[in-house]
């Protein structure tokens, strides 16, 4: 056990095991409730670290009490009570995220992920919310590194690799995810295709470095350059520049622009 305690608040029974039993083999001590009434009265009595919040409810579990609770309810009374107004809270949801992202965010959670969720990529999340609490000290130390590539299989085997090493990592599959992603993880690196399905990587490369100077980039791609362009991408902002290919040597790489 790491000593932190998260509350799981969602009506699937079956999301919410499945999440407990992620939580628990990660050493976090767990809570369930099964709406707002029981999120709202457990996250008062007892000491948590990080609330994991759905945002729909049906009717009847919804209105239990009379209450129509929804996730931002939950949350506006949350951020209303002493006990509870310092808590973190990550969206985890089925709702349309066009429709409740924005709106999640405004009202103060930390992160906003839809079902079905990416169990890495919500754990890092999860990690990074409850290792900035108070004066306890950060259980997680690793690198969060942002990947980015439109194809699948380099973003399983390169991401599972990379954790391997000791990384936490984030994927994307284009700009538009890239930028999601950025939005409230704070990344020590960057590791970008230059072919995005069509877009050019080294224009998102520019946007990258403007929305969030200071992170090393490291430009990771199958094409072919020569020499001379390759000196005008490192002189124009990427840290390091690799051609695909071994596992190893991306970790490696990665290591030396990092630590």
């Amino acid at each position: 056990m790491n000593g932190k305690r998260v509350l799981v608040v969602d009506d699937n029974w079956v999301d919410a095991r499945a999440l407990s039993n992620k939580l628990k083999a990660e050493g976090y001590e767990v809570l369930l409730a099964h709406d707002g009434a029981a999120a709202v009265s457990t996250a008062r009595k007892q000491k948590l670290d990080l609330i994991l919040l759905d945002v729909l409810y049906p009717p009847d579990v919804g209105h239990g009490g009379g209450v129509p609770w929804d996730g931002f309810l939950i949350l506006n009374w949350l951020r209303r009570m002493d006990e509870t107004n310092n808590i973190p809270v990550i969206f985890v949801t089925g709702g349309d995220p066009k429709t409740y992202r924005d709106r999640a965010m405004k009202a103060g959670a930390v992160n906003f992920f839809s079902k079905p969720v990416k169990v890495d990529e919500l754990m890092t999340a999860v990690n990074l919310a409850v290792g900035h609490l108070g004066s306890q000290p950060a259980i997680n130390t690793k690198k969060t590194v942002l990947f980015v590539d439109d194809e699948g299989d380099w973003r399983m085997v390169a991401g599972e690799c990379l954790r391997d090493a000791g990384f936490n990592i984030l994927t994307a599959k284009d700009e538009a995810e890239a930028l999601r992603r950025m939005e409230t993880v704070k990344l020590d690196a960057i590791i970008l295709d230059l072919n995005l399905g069509g877009q050019n990587g080294l224009l998102l490369m520019e946007l990258l470095k403007h929305k969030h100077p200071g992170v090393p980039i490291l430009i990771y791609t199958g094409m072919h350059h020569d020499n001379t362009t390759i000196t005008e991408m490192l002189k124009n902002g990427a840290k390091r520049y690799l051609r695909k290919g071994s596992m190893a040597e991306l970790c490696e790489t990665l290591k030396g622009m990092v630590n």
